[in-house]
Order: C-alpha cells, then structure tokens, then sequence
C-alpha cells in the first residue's frame, strides 16, 4: 500500500467515524453567522476605503467577457 492511498483510507475513514469532538449543528450554526459579520464587516471597509472616484475607475476598468 502506498503512503497516498493508505492517507486517503484514513481520510475516508475519518468521515466514516466522526471524532467524538466534532462541531455541533448549533456550532456550526454559530461558525456560519461569525463568518458572515467578518465578510459584512470586510465588505463595509472596502466601501468606506473606496472613493466615488475609486468606485467609478474600477467600474470603467472592468473587464467584460475574455479580456
């Protein structure tokens, strides 16, 4: 057997038999909406960043189709 193909039998038995340490529904809840505030927030700072001059240059500069 070779390293790659007895990583890959540990891998799929890792998915067969979850560690008793395994996030949660309600976790992974939780991990989804904490994401969702960072992209919020990341978004947010790049328009505040932004200027209307900024705006309408990459506006202009965007590419269309297979540029």
């Amino acid at each position: 057997m070779s390293l790659r193909e007895r990583f890959r039998d540990e891998k799929e038995k890792e998915r067969q038999n979850p560690s008793p340490g395994s996030p949660a529904s309600s976790d992974l809840d939780k991990l989804r909406q904490e994401a969702e505030g960072f992209l919020t927030a990341g978004d947010a700072a790049i328009n505040q960043a932004l200027s209307g001059n900024s705006e309408a240059f990459l506006a202009a500069n965007r590419q269309q189709g297979g540029q």
